[in-house]
């Protein structure tokens, strides 16, 4: 179970860099992120999940800054 879900956190890291759309890297290198702390945390790798942790907070404080700009183009 825990390869799989490697391979699953490695298909979506890699699915994440096909978009030339910054706001879909970011959410889906997020859900990426979410995949491997679990992953880490299944197999006892800490740096693995330390890694991950501090790659989200990047994104949530990318998605924070940026909520206005997001928010418009939603609504557009």
């Amino acid at each position: 179970m825990n390869e799989f879900i490697g391979w699953s956190a490695t298909a979506v890291t890699m699915l994440s860099f096909l978009s030339h759309k910054m706001l879909f890297l970011r959410v889906v290198n997020f859900i990426a992120c979410l995949i491997w702390v679990v992953y880490g945390y299944l197999s006892h790798m800490n740096p693995v999940i330390v890694t991950n942790v501090v790659i989200a907070c990047i994104h949530i404080y990318w998605f924070y800054k940026n909520f206005n700009k997001l928010k418009q183009k939603i609504h557009q």
